[in-house]
């Protein structure tokens, strides 16, 4: 019974090794996806910055080429907030997935907890009863020298 306690205590360790790793890799993904939202944010209020300084300066009058480099320029900032909103997705998935796995990892590691202690316990039923069975012995033995030292006196 102890060596298989010993055992589940190194899978116990192994299993809160790995949820360690995975609550890294998990926190690694929750900073890269709010990184990447960080980003969309910045690149979305440069956008409307670009557009109130080119609103400021269309009143003074602009040629055709320069509003047709504002319009692509424009044009790629747009693309550009799309692509990363394609890239939170992708984070967000990564997320998930790492959440997913770390969960996973929460419950083995739970579960190897949860037979620890049911041999833990059952390791001390049996110690209870060996014990209880020892005194018995013992009462038991102590009983029949009393009774036989009065019947022979």
């Amino acid at each position: 019974m102890a060596n298989i306690l010993n055992g589940m205590n190194t899978l116990l360790e192994l299993a809160k090794r790995n949820l360690d790793n995975a609550a890294e890799r998990l926190a690694k993904a929750n900073r890269d996806a709010a990184q990447a939202r960080d980003q969309e944010k910045h690149l979305q209020n440069y956008r409307d910055e670009y557009i109130d300084q080119r609103n400021a300066l269309s009143l003074e009058g602009v040629t055709a080429t320069d509003l047709q480099n504002y319009m692509l320029f424009l044009k790629n900032l747009d693309q550009a907030i799309v692509s990363q909103g394609s890239a939170i997705h992708q984070y967000d998935e990564i997320v998930k997935h790492h959440l997913a796995y770390w969960q996973k990892c929460q419950a083995k590691k739970r579960s190897y907890e949860v037979i620890i202690e049911r041999n833990q316990l059952q390791m001390q039923k049996l110690a209870a009863r060996r014990e209880q069975k020892q005194m018995d012995e013992f009462s038991s033995n102590q009983r029949r020298f009393l009774s036989a030292n009065n019947s022979s006196a």
